[in-house]
């Protein structure tokens, strides 16, 4: 029984780990979600602006499920998915800005 027990413990604390690892970034992807939806709301962003955008958040959000599937996101796959969020950023500046 102390076996299971501490197989339990060390699966929530793994798992506890990934997700605080993982939060900045989920945090980050929220965070510019809310940006293109405010600008098609003020009408900043065109649909085909929008379609963009929204394409490259779904391209991020497939590099972070890819980098999770083998349970740890390591320093180089963290970068690259912040890489990918900073050009979205500036992408999402620009388009709303134009």
């Amino acid at each position: 029984m102390t076996i299971l027990k501490t197989i339990m413990i060390a699966g929530v604390l793994l798992t506890t780990t990934a997700a605080a690892m993982a939060g900045p970034i989920d945090d980050r992807q929220n965070r510019q979600s809310q940006r293109i939806v405010q600008g098609v709301q003020s009408g900043q962003l065109t649909f085909g602006e929008t379609v963009q955008l929204v394409q490259a958040q779904q391209r991020i959000q497939a590099m972070k499920m890819q980098a999770r599937a083998d349970g740890f996101v390591d320093p180089w796959e963290r970068a690259r998915i912040r890489a990918a969020q900073d050009w979205q950023s500036l992408n999402i500046y620009v388009k709303k800005h134009n």
